[in-house]
C-alpha cells in the first residue's frame, strides 16, 4: 500500500507537468505519419532546414574545424575511459556506501524522480536541453561536412516527451572514411558539450556573478536539494530554507558555510539556524569521498542575497541576471552530463561507436570487434539499469 501511495503522490505533485508531456505525446501521435518512430520512444521529424548553412560553414572554416575535431578525439577517448570508471565506482558505492547519492537518473524537466538527488526546473530544463542537444548534433554535422561528407537531413526529435534536434550525416560515407576521421566525427558532439559547459561557467563567473554581487548583499545560504535518507533529511532540513547560523558561526554566504564544513567530523552533532527562527539538530555521517569528513546530505549550496536598493531598475537588472545565470547553470550541468553520457561504451551512442571502430582496428576484423562490442554494450546496459532502478526502489520502499 505504501508503494501505491508513493506513486499516487508522485503523480499528484507533478500533474501539470505530466499533462504537458501528455499533450506532447498526443501531438506526436496524431501526426505520427510525419514522424519516423525508432525504439518505440524516439520520434524523428526530418527536414532540410539548415543543411546548406552547415555545408557553407564547414567549407568556410574547414581547416579549423578539422583541427578541433582531431583534438576532440583525445577528449573522446579520455571521456570514454572516465565515464566507464565512474560507472563502475558508482556501482561499488551503491552497494557499499549507504548514503552515496544516485549516480544515474532520468532527466525529465519539472518532474522529481524518486531516489534522484537532482531536480531539473521545467522551463530551464526544457530550454537548456534543447540548446545542448542542438549544439551537440550541429557539431557532428559540421565536422562530417568539413571532411566533404554529405549531410542528408536535420530535424526535430522527441525522446519520449522531451524535444531535441538532430543532424544526420550519410552513414555509408562515414564508414568509408579513415579511423581518425570517424573518431573525430563521433567525438565532435561530446567535445562540443565540454566547450559549451566551459563557456557557460565562464559567463556565470566572470560576467553575471560580478553583476549580481554589485547589486546585492549576502544574507545566508540555501540548498538546491536535500538528499534522501541523510542526516539533513532526518533533521527536517528543507531545500528552500535560508541558513543564517551553524552552531556559533554566523553564515552570511557560501564561503562562510564551506569554511564551517571543513571542520565538521563524522558523528558530530551540529545545529543549523534559519532566518525564520527555526533550528535543526544534525548528527553527521561519514562523507562518501573522505572518511575523515562529516556529511550532511545537502546539495547545491548557494548564497542567498538581498538587493542593496529597492528601485525598480535594480529589481529588473537583478531578476534578469538571476534568470540568465540559472539558465547558464543548467546548460553547464546538462551539457557535461549529456557529453559524458554520450561517451558511455554503449551501442549507438558516441562512446559506443568510438569503441566499435577501435575494436575493428585492434581485433583485425569487424566480426571479432563486434562480438566484443556487443558484450560490452550488454554489460553497460545491465550496470546502468542497476544504477537507475536501485535508488528508485530504495526511495519508494524507504529501504
Amino acid at each position: 500500500m505504501g508503494f501505491l501511495n508513493s506513486f499516487l503522490n508522485f503523480f499528484i505533485e507533478n500533474k501539470w507537468i505530466l499533462l504537458f508531456y501528455l499533450a506532447i505525446f498526443l501531438i506526436v501521435y496524431t501526426n505520427r505519419k510525419k514522424f519516423e518512430i525508432q525504439a518505440k520512444v524516439i520520434a524523428l521529424y526530418r527536414t532540410k532546414f539548415g543543411v546548406n548553412a552547415i555545408h557553407k560553414f564547414a567549407k568556410n572554416h574547414s581547416e579549423f574545424i578539422k583541427i578541433m575535431g582531431y583534438i576532440g578525439i583525445g577528449v573522446g577517448f579520455i571521456g570514454l575511459i572516465t565515464i566507464s570508471g565512474m560507472m563502475l565506482k558508482a556501482l561499488w558505492d551503491l552497494f557499499f556506501i549507504p548514503h552515496a547519492p544516485a549516480a544515474v537518473s532520468l532527466i525529465i524537466p519539472g518532474v522529481k524522480i524518486p531516489g534522484s538527488s537532482i531536480f531539473v526546473p521545467f522551463w530551464y530544463g526544457i530550454i537548456a536541453l534543447f540548446f545542448v542537444v542542438l549544439i551537440h548534433e550541429f557539431s557532428h554535422g559540421i565536422v562530417a561536412a568539413s571532411h566533404g561528407l554529405k549531410i542528408k537531413h536535420t530535424g526535430i526529435v522527441f525522446f519520449g516527451p522531451i524535444i531535441g534536434a538532430f543532424v544526420e550525416p550519410d552513414e555509408k560515407e562515414i564508414k568509408k572514411q579513415s579511423d581518425v576521421v570517424q573518431y573525430s566525427i563521433f567525438a565532435a558532439g561530446p567535445f562540443s558539450n565540454v566547450i559549451l559547459a566551459g563557456i557557460a561557467i565562464a559567463l556565470m563567473v566572470f560576467v553575471f556573478a560580478p553583476i549580481h554581487s554589485s547589486l546585492t548583499d549576502e544574507v545566508g545560504v540555501s540548498f538546491s536539494a536535500i538528499q534522501n535518507n541523510t542526516p539533513a533529511e532526518k533533521s527536517g532540513l528543507y531545500y528552500n530554507m535560508t541558513l543564517i547560523k551553524a552552531d556559533d558561526t554566523k553564515i552570511k554566504g557560501l564561503s562562510e558555510f564551506e569554511s564551517f564544513l571543513t571542520y565538521v567530523k563524522p558523528n558530530q552533532t551540529i545545529t543549523i539556524y534559519s532566518d525564520k527562527n527555526e533550528n535543526f539538530t544534525i548528527v553527521t555521517t561519514t562523507h562518501p569521498d573522505n572518511p575523515k569528513k562529516g556529511y550532511l546530505g545537502v546539495i547545491g549550496a548557494h548564497s542567498v542575497t538581498k538587493l542593496k536598493n529597492d528601485a525598480a531598475v535594480f529589481k529588473f537588472a537583478d531578476s534578469s541576471t538571476i534568470i540568465i545565470s540559472t539558465l547558464l547553470l543548467w546548460i553547464y550541468i546538462l551539457s557535461l552530463g549529456i557529453g559524458l553520457a554520450n561517451l558511455l561504451p554503449l551501442g549507438p551512442v558516441d562512446g559506443g561507436r568510438i569503441l566499435q571502430t577501435a575494436l575493428h582496428k585492434t581485433t583485425g576484423t569487424e566480426k571479432k570487434g563486434n562480438v566484443i562490442w556487443h558484450k560490452v554494450t550488454l554489460l553497460t546496459i545491465l550496470v546502468l539499469l542497476i544504477l537507475l532502478l536501485m535508488p528508485i526502489f530504495r526511495s519508494v520502499i524507504k529501504f
